[in-house]
């Protein structure tokens, strides 16, 4: 059996390189429904893929915008939770530079993996940072029937 740190840190570098290449749908194959993300100011409730789609995608924008080149999180301690190896509580920093040097203040981060049928599934995941600057919550807007919110509703199913 491969030690928690391993398999966190195997979790961590999977998604984090589908993130950066913007395969969405890779993303989302490695989280557990219904899931949450928090933050310092925002609370995300995830109930199915289609429904954080919309934050993935302003999460990798986010990163564009700010300029930047790679983007590492790393796994600092992992350990199977007490009494049940299908579960794995970690904290990890997660790291946004522009060459060298950090575009994003690194912040601690920690998550919660649960095991599901062999394979390690992200289930809750808490920041310590504000979701103003990372933008890792872009909650669901409003929809009022408008061919904007249709268009809108259809990409994020796509």
């Amino acid at each position: 059996m491969m030690c928690p740190k391993d398999i966190y840190q195997a979790h961590l570098d999977a998604v984090g390189q589908a993130l950066w290449d913007m395969d969405f749908s890779t993303v989302l194959d490695h989280l557990h429904y219904p899931c949450f993300i928090e933050t310092d100011d925002a609370t995300l409730h995830i109930p199915t893929r289609e429904s954080y789609l919309p934050s993935l995608k302003s999460l990798r924008a986010n990163l564009t915008r700010h300029g930047v080149t790679a983007y590492y999180r790393i796994c600092r301690e992992a350990i199977f939770a007490h009494e049940d190896p299908n579960r794995i509580e970690g904290i990890h920093e997660v790291y946004a530079l522009s060459g060298a040097t950090p575009v994003i203040e690194p912040c601690l981060t920690q998550m919660t993996l649960i095991q599901r049928d062999e394979k390690w599934l992200g289930a809750g995941l808490r920041a310590a940072t504000s979701n103003t600057h990372w933008q890792l919550i872009k909650h669901p807007e409003p929809k009022n029937g408008s061919p904007a919110a249709t268009a809108e509703l259809k990409e994020t199913q796509s």
